[in-house]
This record gives structure tokens, sequence and C-alpha cells, in this order.
């Protein structure tokens, strides 16, 4: 491979295609959430926003970690290993930004960005169990 590169397996691209659709679904409810509470007020319009990126960006990362980024060994132990590191900084990821929104953003509207980040959660479940079809026939 070029660059250092490793190409990736078929599992890992499946599962990266998988999570770029959640992702998009979870992107544009996330879109019309932030203008359903502008509606509101910009306050809750721009919690909303940070409530989505909060969960957006730590998962983008995990993804990343977990299904593109190198490994030095693809054993299955090596490959347990990176999933709890890419864990680990996910969970780090979102405190660090729920401290720094709720540090740094005032005035803030808690509902809209706990609202919205719940929400996400949910959206992503639920595309998950859809996209999935195993579970459909349950």
């Amino acid at each position: 491979m070029r660059n250092g590169h490793q190409k990736i397996g078929v599992h890992a691209r499946i599962a990266l295609q998988q999570f770029r659709k959640v992702f998009l679904i979870q992107v544009v409810s996330l879109i019309v959430i932030a203008g359903v509470s502008l509606l509101h007020s910009l306050s809750a319009a721009y919690s909303s926003l940070c409530g989505g990126l909060i969960f957006l960006l730590p998962s983008y990362v995990f993804a990343y970690r977990a299904l593109v980024a190198k490994q030095a060994k693809n054993t299955p132990g090596a490959v347990v290993t990176q999933l709890y590191t890419s864990e680990i900084w996910k969970m780090g990821l979102s405190i660090a930004l729920f401290s720094a929104v709720f540090i740094l953003v005032q005035p803030l509207n808690p509902f809209s960005l706990f609202g919205t980040y719940i929400w996400l959660q949910l959206v992503g479940f639920f595309a998950q169990l859809k996209l999935n079809n195993r579970f459909l026939k349950l």
C-alpha cells in the first residue's frame, strides 16, 4: 500500500458504510431540530446545535479510530483493544465537550441541549435497527 496506508477489510467497509448512512440521518435530524428550535428562540437553536455536535463529533472520532485508523496488528485481541480505546476516547471527548459548552456558552438552554443529544442517540439506535435487516425478521 502507498504511504503506509492499510486497506481496511470487508467487514470494516460494510460497518463504515452503515455508519455513514446513520451519521447522515443524524446530521439531517440535527439540522431539522435546530431549525424548529430557532422558531422558539436563538438560545434554543444554538443549544440544540451544541447538543448535536457533542453527540456527533465523538461518534465520528470513535468510528474513525475503530474502523479506519491503521492498526499495527489485526489479531482479535488488538481489535478489541482498539475498540475499547476508541470508546474511552469517545467518552472523554464527550465529557470535555459537555464541560466546554457549560463553561463557555451563555445563555444555554439545557432542555434543547440534552433533548437533542438524547434524540440523536434514539435516531441512531432506530436507524441501525432499520438498516440491519436481521432484526426485522424477529
